[in-house]
Parts: C-alpha cells; sequence; structure tokens
C-alpha cells in the first residue's frame, strides 16, 4: 500500500488512510474487498469505516439489504480541512482568553522531533508580518534530513514578504542556496561557527535549533534576551 501519511494531518489514523485508499481504488464495494485491498483485519475495516463516515469522508448506499461504501473524491478533503480551520478560529477567541487568564506563563518553550520542526517553523510565520526580518545565525549541513521542508518552509517566508539575513558557517550549499533566494542576505562565518546548531531570531523570539537525527527546538519568547541575541547577531554581521 502506497505511503498516504499526510492524511494524518485530517486526523485520519493509518488504518483509516488505508481503508480510505483501498475505497479510491475500489470505487464503490462492499466490505469483503476492502478487507483484501487494505490488508487489514475485518473488524479493523469496519471500525474505521464507521469512523470515516462520521468525518464525512466515506458514504454509502444501501442495494436490498447490503451497503456498498464509497470513498468521497480526494477534493472533499480540502472542504473537510476548512471546516476543521473554521472550528479552530471559532474556538481561537476562548482559548486565547483562557491563555491570557494564566498568572505564570511560561516564555521558553521545547519541540522534539521531525513533526515538531514544523510547529516551531511555523510560529515564525505566524509572528512575523510583511517587511519584518528574521535572522539566522549558524545554518550549517545539518544532517537531519530537514533540508527539503526548510527550503519549502522558505518558500512560504518569501511569498509572506519576510526579509531574512543569514550567517552561514562553513557549508557552501546553504550559503549557494540562499544567495539565490529573494528577500535574502547572506554572509559566511568561519568554519568555527559550524557547531550544528543554527539560531533564529525573529519578533521578540529567539529559536535555538540542535541539529541532528531527531532535532530540538527551544522558542524563547523574552523580548530582553531576544534583543541581546539582535546585538550579537548585528555585531558577527557587521564583522563578517
Amino acid at each position: 500500500m502506497d505511503n498516504f501519511a499526510a492524511l494524518s494531518s485530517i486526523g485520519m489514523t493509518d488504518a483509516e488512510q488505508k481503508v480510505y485508499v483501498a475505497l479510491l481504488k475500489l470505487g464503490k464495494s462492499t466490505i469483503g474487498p476492502v478487507i483484501k485491498v487494505s490488508g487489514l483485519h475485518s473488524s479493523v475495516v469496519y471500525n474505521s469505516i464507521y469512523r470515516l463516515t462520521e468525518k464525512g469522508v466515506v458514504g454509502y448506499n444501501v442495494e436490498g439489504k447490503t451497503k456498498h461504501f464509497f470513498a468521497m473524491p480526494p477534493s472533499h478533503l480540502i472542504d473537510v480541512m476548512k471546516e476543521k480551520e473554521e472550528s479552530i478560529l471559532e474556538l481561537l477567541p476562548r482559548l486565547e482568553q483562557i491563555t491570557n487568564s494564566s498568572k505564570d506563563m511560561k516564555s521558553v518553550f521545547v519541540f522534539e522531533g521531525d513533526k515538531a520542526v514544523r510547529t516551531a517553523f511555523n510560529d515564525m510565520l505566524n509572528t512575523l508580518k510583511k517587511n519584518d526580518e528574521q535572522l539566522v545565525l549558524g545554518a550549517s549541513n545539518t544532517g537531519s534530513g530537514m533540508g527539503g521542508f526548510v527550503k519549502r518552509w522558505d518558500e512560504k517566508r518569501i511569498r509572506k514578504g519576510i526579509r531574512k539575513r543569514v550567517l552561514v558557517a562553513g557549508d557552501a550549499e546553504w550559503a549557494s542556496y540562499y544567495k539565490k533566494q529573494k528577500l535574502t542576505k547572506v554572509k559566511n562565518l568561519s568554519k568555527l561557527f559550524d557547531i550544528n546548531m543554527s539560531i533564529n531570531i525573529y519578533g521578540n523570539k529567539t529559536m535555538l535549533v540542535l541539529w541532528g537525527k531527531y532535532p530540538i527546538h527551544i522558542i524563547i519568547d523574552r523580548p530582553e534576551i531576544t534583543a541581546n541575541f539582535r546585538k550579537y547577531f548585528n555585531v558577527l554581521w557587521n564583522s563578517a
């Protein structure tokens, strides 16, 4: 079975993904062929179809006394995503009210793993506006396998009109990449700064990225600390 893990973004489990894809291949089908194509146990298929029906991505009709199931067109998944987004947007004011009422607000947040990379980097997109600036210190050869994601994210950053200055530490590939990007200025640092860690400075926040097989992102939401990191960056920028 092909890998359609991205379907997890709309709340599909692995089993539900397999059942949905099986129904796409089969067209309209009873349970038996779905079990065969998906390779799942019958009870898992029954439960998955029930949940997919609740999610509105699988429908059925009755012929005689037999139910025939079918997957909604893939384009329908966009509507499902929009509904989820609208639900979250409606809930946001209540959640913000709860957050603002907290007397013990934390200022340091730690994210671990590949999926956490997306959460941490998207915080930059949500924080910065057009013509704001992202500062990056120590972009280097990470060996984390996340380079593709970072480049796709950078395209979103450019589309949003966010400017960027980068101090690259000893990695010609990243220096060459950033020099070709719009709204981006690049300078090179000594290889002494190539320590498999990068520092992102944006808004009132600083994000430390400890690259590796399982990246760790530490976001510090403290204006005074970020101001010091920004001064440090500018000193290096002016001397690079």
